[in-house]
């Protein structure tokens, strides 16, 4: 009896509660009515607006590249449905945002009223609304229509009036900076080189875009160009998803995929339908990787069918790593060839990679990988981790390593001679030093090594140890290597032996040896070992270096020393002011409590022995 008279309660209340709820739309619906009669006008407005918006949109649509007509390509939209956890964290990262259509939303840079000035023009930006663009005397007014990069800085794309090519803005807008300057400035490029200038189709559609067909016609040159996603999406990774898709529209067949996966019995066997690279071998998945992120060469189909290999294939097959050691004789020497000062601008002398994002050129020499258990995911995920460096949840620290080298664990004193809770017993920064260059600062090493002189006579490398312990000689680290680790002791030159070896790389070095010197001196663990009151005079020499991106480093790293938070300067001033700003920046360390790393006339002297040979780092 109370079950039946609790089933009536509830009856009576839900019925009560679904003729409320009509009398309370019919409310809506007639104050909807006379709320429209009231405000047709702003109604229309609205509708005139969101028509404009709409409009523009599919006017900038049409400039971009075209979708894919084939391959069975669907974008990573597609995914979110089945997968909506892993698309979320993708989403999140710099690899989607790496090229975008220009809309409100992607683009970061200040067009508002902006005017800058490069090589004599004068550029004028505009912003209308969710448009942007740029006026100049020779070519008018034209609109951009896309956008690479959301990390550290953005380039922005033109339509070059052939086909659908892209060519860039001539200037780069820092995002931690908030600044523009012109794009070669961004680079590490010798100031009497040819200015850069770039076409989206030719050479960034091949890494920042998935699956693109840069389809450059023969003899005209003109590009109809197709990608099956501007940025980097789901598909670079685990393949064209139509098969995938058209698999998975059963239930009978999801449901018993997710049944087989939490199976304690076995683990599921791999869909035949997508490649996952978390299934892969350890070359194979990093091969995933290496497709972007390794230095290797297109095959002569490339221009019109864009990349041919699919994840899980083998990478070799269509696009070989460039090995320094095999440039002469390799599948790629014909457009090695092509290409003056290639191994120079990409490679140490000994042909270890020492440009930004091409970490799997690196990874592919060390022996850690070589021995067939380390691969990129065993220390980056895409979807478990911080969209900064991708590091794995776990993986920071000396986690990764620690997992394949358990002894050294339990007793970090005896194979460092570093405190266990110092920098120096950080694995990384002994085995991964900040020998690599790129994106305005040091990025740390991809070939697993251990520190070595007699490497950094041979390649002009910097050492780890001398990258940490700015004040010490060579002759200091090859002392110590030599009783840690039973290192030969080269012979040394008197300066080598008597001076500063990161002193000597930033005074004397070439210019990407002086970059790396100059972001060192501002390094929190290399001024925790080596003290901040001596570096400042060496790094007001490199405020008036001939290189920009130099300039940059050195004072960035001088304004983390004391006295110099507010130090005022600007990296691409005039001449005369940079010169000022160096002579402001000694007379501050004359005043202060510092002291100087060397003598005045062996600074001057060191300096006049820079070695200033051309270069250009190919990031």
């Amino acid at each position: 009896m109370e079950a039946l008279l609790f089933w009536l309660v509830l009856g009576l209340a839900l019925g009560a509660g679904v003729v409320w709820a009509r009398g309370l739309r019919a409310w809506a619906s007639a104050g909807a009515v006379l709320l429209a009669v009231a405000s047709g006008g702003g109604q229309a407005a609205v509708r005139a607006a969101r028509g404009r918006r709409e409009a523009a949109e599919r006017e900038l649509h049409a400039a971009l590249p075209a979708p894919r007509q084939a391959g069975g390509y669907v974008s990573s939209d597609a995914c979110r449905a089945c997968h909506p956890a892993p698309y979320a964290s993708w989403h999140r990262t710099f690899h989607r945002t790496m090229t975008q259509a220009a809309t409100a939303a992607a683009v970061r840079g200040n067009f508002d009223g902006q005017t800058l000035h490069a090589d004599g023009q004068r550029f004028l930006l505009w912003r209308r609304g969710d448009q942007f663009g740029v006026r100049t005397p020779d070519r008018g007014e034209q609109r951009i229509d896309m956008v690479t990069g959301s990390h550290h800085m953005q380039v922005y794309w033109l339509p070059a009036g052939a086909g659908n090519a892209q060519h860039d803005l001539p200037f780069t807008y820092l995002l931690e900076d908030r600044r523009w300057v012109a794009r070669r400035d961004a680079f590490l490029l010798d100031p009497e080189l040819p200015k850069l200038a770039d076409t989206w189709n030719r050479n960034c559609i091949e890494c920042h875009s998935t699956a693109g067909q840069p389809r450059i016609e023969p003899g005209s040159g003109v590009p109809a160009s197709r990608v099956a996603e501007l940025g980097i999406g789901c598909e670079a990774c685990h393949g064209p998803g139509a098969d995938h898709i058209a698999a998975n529209r059963s239930p009978l067949r999801r449901f018993g995929r997710h049944a087989a996966a939490g199976s304690a019995a076995a683990a599921p066997t791999a869909d035949p339908t997508i490649s996952n690279p978390a299934r892969l071998g350890a070359r194979a998945a990093s091969e995933v990787c290496g497709q972007c992120h390794g230095i290797g060469c297109n095959l002569d189909d490339w221009p019109q069918g864009g990349l041919r290999y699919r994840p899980g294939q083998d990478l070799e097959q269509f696009r070989p790593l460039v090995r320094a050691a095999t440039l002469a004789s390799g599948p790629c020497r014909r457009p090695i060839a092509a290409q003056p000062g290639f191994a120079a601008s990409r490679y140490w002398r000994d042909g270890m990679v020492r440009v930004s994002g091409r970490e799997y050129s690196a990874l592919h020499e060390s022996r850690c990988f070589r021995g067939g258990h380390l691969s990129c995911q065993s220390c980056h995920s895409m979807h478990a981790s911080d969209p900064d460096d991708q590091i794995a949840s776990g993986r920071d620290g000396d986690g990764a390593c620690l997992s394949c080298h358990p002894s050294y664990g339990a007793d970090l004193l005896a194979h460092t001679h570093h405190r266990a809770a110092s920098p120096g017993s950080r694995c990384q920064n002994c085995h991964m030093p900040y020998t690599t260059y790129g994106l305005l600062k040091a990025i740390r090493s991809h070939l697993i090594d251990s520190p070595s002189v007699h490497a950094t006579l041979m390649t002009g490398r910097p050492d780890a140890c001398s990258l940490c312990h700015l004040d010490r000689t060579l002759a200091w680290t090859a002392a110590a290597l030599a009783r840690w680790y039973g290192q030969p002791v080269p012979n040394l030159s008197a300066e080598q032996r008597q001076v500063p070896a990161a002193v000597l790389h930033l005074l004397r070095g070439d210019a990407g040896q002086r970059a790396l010197a100059a972001y060192s001196m501002g390094w929190s663990d290399a001024l925790l070992a080596s003290g901040s009151d001596w570096e400042a005079p060496l790094l007001a020499q490199r405020l008036d270096d001939p290189y920009a991106a130099v300039r940059y480093l050195a004072y960035r790293s001088l304004r983390r020393l004391p006295g110099f938070a507010a130090f005022s300067y600007d990296f691409v001033g005039a001449p005369a002011e940079r010169a000022a700003a160096r002579a402001r920046a000694l007379a501050t360390v004359r005043a202060g409590p510092g002291r100087l790393a060397l003598p005045t006339e062996q600074m001057e002297a060191l300096e006049r022995a820079r070695d200033n040979r051309s270069m250009f780092l190919a990031e």
